[in-house]
């Protein structure tokens, strides 16, 4: 079983880059990034992660926990 990410400011994934070379596993990661450029090279690299877009408009309380 793997671990749940929550990534603001993802830019191009570079947290689902350096978990996958640290050998951890991921079942869930979820990403905020608005930056056109940076998204589409994270899609292409990791199609799977759940993104979200502005941070700045999330009600995070649904993270609790």
């Amino acid at each position: 079983m793997g671990i749940t990410v929550l990534s603001l400011f993802d830019g191009i994934s570079c947290g689902m880059v350096a978990l996958k070379r640290a050998g951890i596993e991921v079942d869930k990661y979820i990403a905020y990034e608005i930056d056109k450029s940076a998204i589409e090279i994270s899609k292409k690299n990791y199609p799977q992660i759940i993104r979200k877009g502005d941070v700045t408009k999330e009600d995070f309380t649904k993270y609790k926990g």
